[in-house]
């Protein structure tokens, strides 16, 4: 008889394999993109993507341990990411070494390649030497894409009583159900024009008979009087008739709206899906990922048997990922220190999920860690060159904690397999922002994290704002509305060199809409002294006022999502479809906020331009000759000046009279080991900035935390060595 625990793995591998499949489908029709050949600029868009893709999917085979897949992963990252730097040419050599190793990944899923075999593959993806005999001959049956995933069924249910649907199929039906919100919208359209001509027929009427009273006609007072009363007769007859055209129009309306709704709303409670279906996946994850890391985290779910809309829920999956492994990994201390600020030896990390007002839900990821190191945070902007010295100094607490979304920026002390390459964040704002909702993080020094994500309930109809600039019409999300308001230009005034009124006792930012979408101004104002209609936004704790040319309505819409290229556009969510059948963008208030910060901000001060400095040089410390020549020819191969050194005593000798920028050093070395030389270099004064790199056979959690008290910057595991991944490391470190 299955275990629960049985059954719950099976569940975790079932959820999987579909995920996997999306991320492989995406991969692939990507690289599909690229061999029919694109302009550079796209091209690297294109591999960025890609990157993404496989680096979510390594998370996730990761989290169901996986490892055969997580390491064929791992090398197709490698990969992309040497292509991005330009260190790897897009030739058909190249991806077809690729694609093999995403054929390897759906072989692995569907068990038609072997882990041994997974293996070799994963060798030869490395060296980029996958020979074109390399098919299914060799390798195994390659299966397709489509028999990747298996079909999961749900548990307990009687044959009887239950279908086998795939979910596909589930969302094509949504999909069409979903377009006969067409008909629905323009029937309502419908109603509004009839509406607007027969109330057009009154006003001729009232008109005909104010004639009439004025030339006191009478009907016995010939044939002017005969023309009136025939008119008359005419507006009296249409008239009726649209009235009885509206009453029509209004029923079919109400009758079109409620089978529509009604045909949705059942399709939205088919696809409704407990929040534990995805949370499940995280306890075998954080006990994993908490043991490698020699910590002790309790996993705390809240809401996990709320119903939530499949799409939704599958999109979440990912940033939720990254969030859990941010907590343990940078939050959630180690049960020594733990105990020495006063805690329990174990921390906690917790999910907790709540039905909101407006049909919106919110998400909640916390722990209970050290918090967020805001000095750290603007130590590492600076390194990373997203902010100058000065300005990282200048900014609030507040804007510095929203650095933690920037791409590329990681406070993590080391750079590890797990941690330090700044994407996490970056990734769950995106899929938020995309999903038309916002995040917001507090942290609080020594208590904790806590990460708040508001995100609608269902992604595929709204109510919108209807606005319009210019001649064209814009949709802003009615939940991120606050007021409509009506200012003269005497109401505006200057707050610390910035554009503002005075509203609810405080100063509001405004900006024209027109100028934040990069429209071109009107030339001059007709009437400069008028009151123009503004909008207040709001994204969180943020709310500013746009103006707007005129406020025409709340509208339902059809969302139609962004398709490739245009994933990701500032300022627009996706489109929608009006009852008049005219697509409008959907703007995204969350960067509307950012782009009124950015127009009115204050100038600063010229920066100069940074001196040309000399080429990067590199120490490299190790009492291999092999492993010497090699990381020496590597670093040259890319324009690095190397030095090297046999042990740590030659290391230090050199770093006292020459001027490096990087050590790369091996820890188990005779006279003086890698550690003892990191911890030297730290404690010179001229030094202490100094980056350090360890690359060694010690792959102990005791050894790993060593490296971080001693103040290595990263920890590179020779057993899974990879190029790439040492260059990728350095070229951020210098």
């Amino acid at each position: 008889m299955a275990t629960r625990k049985d059954e719950l793995k099976a569940r975790l591998l079932a959820t999987f394999q579909v995920e996997a499949q999306e991320h492989l489908q995406a991969i692939t029709a990507q690289l599909l993109a690229l061999d029919r050949g694109l302009p550079p600029p796209e091209a690297r868009e294109v591999v960025e993507t890609m990157f993404r893709e496989t680096h979510t999917l390594k998370g996730a085979a990761r989290s169901v341990s996986l490892t055969d897949v997580e390491a064929l992963c791992q090398t197709l990252e490698s990969t992309l990411s040497r292509i991005a730097r330009g260190q790897l040419d897009l030739s058909r050599a190249t991806l077809d070494s690729i694609q093999d190793g995403v054929d390897g990944v759906a072989g692995l899923l569907t068990r038609s390649v072997s882990p041994p075999t997974a293996r070799d593959l994963t060798e030869r993806v490395e060296r980029g030497t996958v020979p074109p005999e390399a098919d299914a001959r060799k390798l195994g049956h390659s299966p397709s894409l489509a028999e990747a995933p298996a079909v999961a069924v749900a548990p307990g249910l009687p044959a009887s009583d239950t279908i086998r649907l795939s979910t596909v199929t589930l969302d094509a039906l949504l999909l069409q159900a979903e377009d006969l919100l067409i008909p629905k919208l323009v029937a309502g359209e419908r109603v509004g024009e009839v509406r607007a001509l027969a109330q057009a027929l009154a006003g001729c009427r009232a008109a005909l008979n104010r004639i009439r009273a004025a030339q006191r006609l009478s009907p016995a007072n010939g044939p002017e009087a005969d023309l009136h009363a025939g008119l008359e007769s005419t507006l009296r007859a249409v008239d009726v008739q649209a009235q009885r055209l509206l009453t029509h129009l209004v029923r079919d309306h109400r009758t079109i709206t409620g089978a529509v709704d009604g045909v949705l709303d059942e399709m939205r409670r088919i696809r409704m899906t407990p929040a534990s279906t995805i949370l499940d996946l995280f306890p075998l994850m954080v006990r994993d990922l908490a043991r490698e890391q020699g910590k002790e985290v309790e996993w705390v779910t809240r809401g996990a048997n709320l119903e939530l809309d499949r799409k939704v829920l599958d999109a979440m999956k990912e940033p939720l990922i990254h969030l859990v492994r941010n907590a343990i990994d940078h939050g959630i201390e180690t049960p020594q220190a733990r105990t020495q600020e006063g805690k329990p030896s174990h921390g906690r990390v917790t999910v907790a999920l709540a039905l909101l007002e407006g049909n919106r839900i919110e998400i909640q990821v916390a722990d209970d860690g050290r918090g967020i190191d805001l000095t750290q945070l603007r130590a590492a902007a600076t390194r990373a060159r997203l902010l100058s010295l000065e300005q990282a100094k200048a900014i609030t607490d507040e804007d510095a904690l929203h650095l933690v979304f920037r791409s590329g920026l990681s406070t993590s002390p080391i750079i590890t397999h797990v941690s330090g390459h700044g994407l996490g964040l970056t990734i769950v704002k995106e899929q938020v922002e995309r999903l038309g909702g916002h995040i917001h993080v507090a942290s609080h020094a020594r208590s904790g994290t806590t990460v708040r994500m508001v995100l609608p309930a269902t992604i595929a109809t709204f109510r919108g704002l209807l606005v319009r600039v210019g001649e064209q019409p814009f949709l802003l999300p009615i939940d991120a509305v606050e007021r409509v308001v009506r200012i003269a230009p005497d109401d505006i005034e200057g707050v610390e060199g910035r554009e503002a009124i005075r509203w609810s006792g405080r100063p509001l930012p405004i900006s024209e809409l027109t100028r934040l979408l990069g429209f071109p101004e009107p030339a001059s104002q007709a009437e400069p002294a008028r009151k123009r209609p503004c909008v207040v936004v709001s994204a969180g704790a943020e709310r500013a006022g746009l103006l707007v040319e005129e406020i025409v309505g709340d509208r339902e819409v059809l969302v139609k999502e962004l398709r490739p290229p245009l994933v990701r556009v500032r300022n627009v969510a996706g489109a929608g479809l009006l009852g008049t059948g005219q697509m409008v963008l959907i703007l995204r208030p969350a960067d509307l906020l950012q782009s009124v910060k950015a127009s009115s901000r204050p100038s600063r001060p010229t920066v100069e331009p940074e001196k040309p400095r000399r080429a990067t040089t590199v120490l490299v410390v190790d009492d291999s000759i092999t492993t010497r020549t090699m990381e020496k020819n590597l670093l040259e191969a890319v324009g690095y000046q190397v030095r090297v050194a046999v042990d740590g005593i030659e290391a230090w000798t050199l770093l006292k009279s020459e001027e490096f920028d990087l050590v790369v050093s091996d820890v188990d070395m005779p006279r003086m080991d890698g550690f003892e030389l990191t911890s030297r270099i730290r404690a010179d004064r001229k030094l202490t900035e100094l980056p350090v790199v360890l690359v060694t056979a010690l792959e102990s959690r005791e050894d790993k935390e060593r490296g971080i008290e001693v103040g290595a910057n990263a920890y590179v595991i020779k057993s899974s060595f990879d190029q790439s991944n040492l260059l990728e490391i350095i070229r951020r470190l210098v």
